[in-house]
């Protein structure tokens, strides 16, 4: 995967950082250990911020941020939503409310946003992008942008990205650099149409039983043991 813009923003604006780069103020502000609960070894109880398949959905992918201040001023009832773009870049404009169920629409009855994305998702051979919210960001309660699935392969075009506004009677700017999406490369052969739903094996019975029995008597299993290094 790699991100271009056009020559004359190439040091201007922020360039797209690692999804772990942009990690919500909620979970680093969680301490990894409980003070007074423990755990059924006996030691310190391990809180969310241990949890490393969280860890690892919040770190995956590119983050493509807000290129510049964009000031916005939503009224009490969301009828109205206006945006002040700076005056040297286009970052926001507005999709028809009709384009996303008219009255039905979430949001409603607020425009949806459309910000305006100055950067390239290019992508080898066979791998689209997907352009999702960031994962577990609960401290952007102001709006959230719409996913959506690019063969970024066939299309090296700018992609932007529609929003529906949450908030209203805000006035104020959002500032350069507030994260809009995430976006993670996914190999299309990987994704089937349609899952294997079975019943288990024997052996997969017993690999079961085994993990469950390794947990059972050491810490850490999964994280030291089972837990692909990603370094």
């Amino acid at each position: 995967m790699e991100f271009y813009c056009h020559p004359d923003w190439e040091g201007i604006i922020a360039e797209p950082k690692p999804a772990g780069k942009c990690v919500s103020d909620w979970y680093k502000r969680v301490a990894p250990l409980h003070n007074t609960k423990t755990d059924a070894f006996g030691g310190k109880m391990m809180t969310i911020k241990k949890c490393l398949p969280v860890l690892d959905a919040m770190s995956l992918g590119y983050v493509i941020t807000l290129n510049g201040d964009l000031g916005v001023k939503v009224n009490e009832d969301l009828t109205q939503i206006l945006v002040t773009n700076p005056p040297g870049i286009k970052l926001a404009e507005f999709h028809d409310i009709d384009q996303v169920g008219g009255a039905t629409a979430p949001g409603a009855p607020a425009q949806p946003l459309k910000f305006i994305n100055h950067w390239v998702v290019k992508t080898a051979p066979g791998w689209s992008t997907l352009f999702v919210p960031l994962v577990n960001d609960f401290d952007n309660n102001l709006f959230t942008t719409i996913g959506g699935l690019v063969d970024t392969d066939n299309y090296p075009k700018e992609v932007n990205f529609p929003a529906i506004w949450h908030a209203p009677n805000f006035e104020g700017v959002l500032p350069a650099g507030t994260p809009l999406v995430v976006a993670i490369p996914v190999k299309r052969s990987a994704m089937a149409r349609k899952p294997d739903v079975r019943k288990m094996s024997r052996k997969e019975f017993q690999e079961i039983d085994d993990i469950r029995k390794k947990q059972s008597i050491r810490r850490h299993v999964y994280t030291s043991e089972l837990r692909e290094n990603r370094k």
